[in-house]
């Protein structure tokens, strides 16, 4: 059962973004927000086959998901997963891209699309 740990910090990075926007601390919700889907996809790696892939690619992660589950994607989840995985990086160590409010709503509603698509595809 170690994928509900997974599961509950996914869910608590998610709420974490929404508060950091909130705050003002827009790298901090676009870090969060990818950390959030990164949490989910491995926890349900994990839950089917006790291990994950160390990477933080998102859309390499939901490959190994949709292989696993049988699952095929629509290209929105995948251009949301190719959103959020660069602010894995660029949101702790860049000093060229600047975070606004507008790219961290976008990075939270990019999250919760993944999310939403993951809950019903595996319903």
């Amino acid at each position: 059962m170690v994928e509900k740990f997974w599961f509950e910090k996914a869910r608590e990075f998610l709420e974490i973004a929404e508060g950091m926007i909130r705050e003002g601390r827009y790298w901090m919700a676009c870090f969060s927000s990818q950390q959030a889907a990164d949490f989910l996809l491995k926890g349900l790696q994990l839950k089917y086959t006790a291990t994950h892939l160390f990477t933080h690619d998102l859309s390499t992660l939901l490959n190994e998901v949709a292989k696993i589950l049988n699952l095929n994607p629509p290209p929105e989840i995948y251009l949301a997963c190719d959103y959020l995985t660069p602010h894995y990086t660029l949101a702790r160590y860049s000093q060229i891209s600047t975070y606004d409010k507008r790219k961290a709503e976008e990075c939270v509603r990019q999250a919760r699309k993944i999310f939403q698509w993951i809950s019903e595809a595996t319903q």
